[in-house]
């Protein structure tokens, strides 16, 4: 099982991948921008597979975790030229330079001659303006780099269209993110229960209190609390009301409870043994009984959601939203628990929700043994955090990418120069690449002591 979950997570993570990076491969090759290759898995490279007749080598690389597309000219430090001082020439000072009859030094600090002058003419004029990326214009760049996440997004839509078309049940109930959006897929307490996925039936669930008068009284876990003198409270606020209102007097509980089958009880009963009781309580003077109440809530199991195209392409858009907006929000809580948390639970329960690929992997393998369904809809899930992730403004992933080119593009127009050197902004996107190469391995550790702990 744990092969096959391995197997399958790879397939899932393999076509993310490949759909994410072919957004970029195809919105660059329709704003006339060359891709020189289009690489499965982070470098060193494994194997060329082929090259197609544009001239892009699609290639197989030994870390299967992402893929990249390599675009022509993404930035303009592309002929690493220097002064006698060691600052890095632009394109346009090259030019310049060459015009002028100035020195121009190699990354060695060797002098180009006269006779070198003909081979960097040559450099500059393969440098075809319609090809690289640095000639476009901002919003054909930004079109680029958007176009992998928006991917991400597409192949999640398809998936939620599917899935209302053939049927699909809610995976989860949201009690962890405080949010009002009407998810049909992970809906909160509230809309499951407004959308019958979840039935609120009579009667309310006792948990008593180590030491308190509940437990002293007999009351135990999930005793099912259905009249109180003879009373039913529809609202637990109501039983609330009344019973503190009874303090110091004696009131009747009248209850229900399930008690487990001993081993020579199955060939005679049906299980679990259900009995009614009536117990009496008092309230202590603060109008408690030390117990804590919940309202007694079931499953739907007959209960699905299922549309004609039409509603289930409003939907499959509306979901995508909605799954986008809960990452957020999860993200957003996360980060606030683990940076400044209210109590020290709250940062060891934030950094033990953080997952990765290899807890990803191990969730994937355990939904192979409920249904096929689940399986679908956590590849569609896991496609949206993947594109809600990369738009995040960090350096070395699109969002960062696109902040970057943005502030630059300003900042030129705006003070007729650039704020960060095209030599920085690499700089920035390796470090920051490796911060997260870094991070990941941690994430890693953590899913790794998560699983064999459990």
């Amino acid at each position: 099982m744990i092969f096959l979950g391995i197997i399958v997570s790879f397939i899932m993570f393999s076509i993310i991948v490949i759909i994410h990076e072919y957004g970029h491969y195809k919105v660059a090759k329709m704003t006339g921008v060359h891709v020189e290759e289009f690489g499965l898995g982070i470098p060193p490279r494994a194997k060329k597979l082929w090259k197609n007749k544009e001239g892009t080598l699609f290639s197989l690389n030994w870390i299967p975790l992402w893929g990249f597309v390599k675009i022509a000219w993404e930035s303009e430090i592309f002929l690493e030229y220097y002064t006698k001082k060691w600052k890095l020439l632009s394109l346009k000072d090259i030019k310049k330079k060459i015009k002028d009859k100035d020195e121009i030094y190699t990354k060695k600090g060797k002098k180009i001659w006269k006779h070198e002058i003909k081979y960097i003419h040559a450099r500059i004029k393969s440098h075809k303006k319609w090809s690289n990326f640095y000639e476009k214009n901002i919003f054909a760049k930004s079109a680029i780099l958007l176009a992998g996440v928006a991917m991400n997004f597409l192949l999640a839509a398809v998936i939620f269209s599917l899935l209302f078309l053939i049927g699909v049940k809610p995976i989860w109930i949201n009690s962890f993110i405080e949010t009002s959006l009407p998810s049909k897929i992970i809906p909160t307490i509230d809309y499951a229960l407004d959308q019958w996925v979840m039935i609120e039936n009579e009667g309310v669930s006792l948990f008593p209190v180590a030491d308190s008068i509940a437990e002293e009284s007999w009351l135990q876990d999930e005793d099912m609390l259905l009249r109180v003198d003879g009373k039913v409270f529809e609202e637990i606020s109501w039983l609330q009301e009344y019973i503190s209102s009874r303090a110091g007097e004696k009131i009747s509980m009248y209850i229900e409870r399930k008690t487990a089958c001993s081993p020579d009880d199955y060939d005679k009963t049906v299980c679990p043994i259900i009995e009614y009781l009536s117990l009496d309580i008092t309230p202590d003077a603060q109008w408690r009984i030390g117990s804590y109440l919940a309202p007694n809530i079931t499953v739907n199991t007959d209960f699905e959601y299922k549309y004609w195209i039409i509603d289930a392409i409003k939907y499959w858009v509306l979901e995508t939203y909605y799954q986008s907006r809960l990452t957020l929000s999860g993200l957003k809580l996360l980060f606030v628990n683990i940076i400044s948390p209210e109590t020290p639970e709250e940062r060891e329960e934030a950094i033990d929700n953080v997952a990765g690929p290899i807890w990803i992997v191990n969730l994937i393998t355990q939904s192979l043994q409920w249904w096929v369904a689940l399986l679908v809809i956590l590849w569609a899930i896991i496609s949206v955090n993947l594109g809600i992730f990369n738009l995040l403004p960090i350096p070395a992933l699109d969002g960062g990418r696109l902040l970057l080119l943005w502030i630059r593009t300003l900042t030129d127009k705006i003070f007729g120069k650039t704020a960060l050197s095209g030599n920085i902004e690499n700089s920035v996107h390796v470090i920051f690449f490796l911060i997260l190469i870094a991070l990941s391995i941690l994430i890693a550790y953590n899913d790794i002591v998560k699983i064999i702990s459990r």
